[in-house]
């Protein structure tokens, strides 16, 4: 009898919050954003109000050092970012400095301080933003893409790469991304600079732009983020041989410290992309535990300290994003 009341229990009662990390990347509005990175500040804010009501906000490495001797809190939250975007500085930190949250940010070195978008934000606004007819073929390392584009499709900001592309440009973006995404980087960037005059791009906004090495040093010092390595060139760590993936990582890592003045411990994985090896290479390269984009609450024990999941944050409004929260399981 006592078996089935506890059973019947464990169905009526809902279980409790369990630990999670949140993954970040922007803190704005841009007028098309395809992986849905961008959240918009006034969302932000009130996601930040819920954490601080429902939640126990911890820096990263606080966050690991508990869940390793188990005595991570089940509301225990941790606030990640991805990248180094400027509205992180501009956007982000006033905002979690007034909520009391804190927050890590796991920095791709090699884009510091260029006068680009990241190049699937410069893509995106290249292709899917255009309106002018296009008949060319863009060479990224021995591919050849066919770029033929026709105008009168219009923007569709609500479009999602992960949904099936509603237009030839979405079909475009797509083909060229993918492409792009396993590119090695100087053949990446040979085609950036052949889609900007094929394209006729206009120069961006310096809202979208990365953060320039002040802009970064100004974060480190605000005592709101810290930081963790993220590579140097963003690649598909899996993608690349042993040796290439390693000096990616450990450059990365040394260029972070010199930049923000302090060692780092933590890690992030380009894409979400890791293997086995990329795992080894990460605990190789000296850093102490490593975040991948699992989208599931983090196991109180059992946990892979060199795989830990992060939960993708998306546009939502405050009920939305509280109910997300509410559902998710380890």
């Amino acid at each position: 009898m006592r078996t089935l009341f506890q059973k019947l229990r464990r169905r009526i009662v809902r279980p409790g919050p369990a630990p999670t990390i949140l993954m970040y990347h922007r803190i704005a509005s841009p007028r098309v954003d395809p992986w849905g990175l961008a959240v918009h500040p006034d969302r932000f804010e009130q996601h930040l109000e819920i954490l601080r009501r429902t939640r126990h906000p911890l820096p990263m490495p606080e966050f690991v050092s508990r869940l390793e001797r188990g005595t991570l809190p089940g509301n225990a939250v941790a606030v990640t970012f991805d990248d180094g975007y400027v509205d992180n500085l501009r956007e982000a930190s006033p905002r979690l400095a007034s909520a009391h949250v804190p927050a890590t940010l796991f920095l791709a070195t090699g884009f510091v301080g260029q006068r680009y978008e990241y190049w699937w934000d410069e893509l995106a606004r290249g292709i899917l933003q255009g309106t002018g007819d296009v008949d060319a073929e863009v060479e990224i390392g021995p591919a050849r893409i066919p770029l033929m584009l026709r105008g009168g499709d219009e923007c569709d900001r609500g479009w999602r790469a992960w949904h099936e592309p509603r237009t030839s440009r979405q079909s475009t973006y797509l083909a060229l991304w993918k492409q792009l995404r396993s590119a090695a980087p100087a053949a990446r960037e040979q085609a950036m600079v052949q889609l900007r005059t094929e394209l006729a791009m206009l120069p961006p906004s310096r809202a979208d732009l990365p953060m320039s090495a002040s802009e970064v040093t100004a974060l480190a010092s605000g005592g709101v983020f810290d930081f963790g390595g993220h590579t140097t060139t963003h690649p598909v760590l899996p993608d690349l041989p042993p040796a290439e993936r390693r000096n990616d990582i450990s450059q990365g890592r040394d260029a972070c410290e010199r930049l923000i003045g302090r060692p780092i411990t933590g890690f992030a994985y380009p894409h979400g992309a890791l293997d086995d090896d990329s795992e080894v290479a990460v605990k190789e390269c000296g850093f102490a535990w490593a975040c991948s984009t699992s989208s599931r609450a983090v196991p109180a024990r059992g946990a892979n300290r060199y795989a830990l999941p992060r939960f993708g944050v998306l546009d939502w409004d405050g009920p939305s994003f509280q109910r997300a929260l509410q559902g998710l399981r380890t």
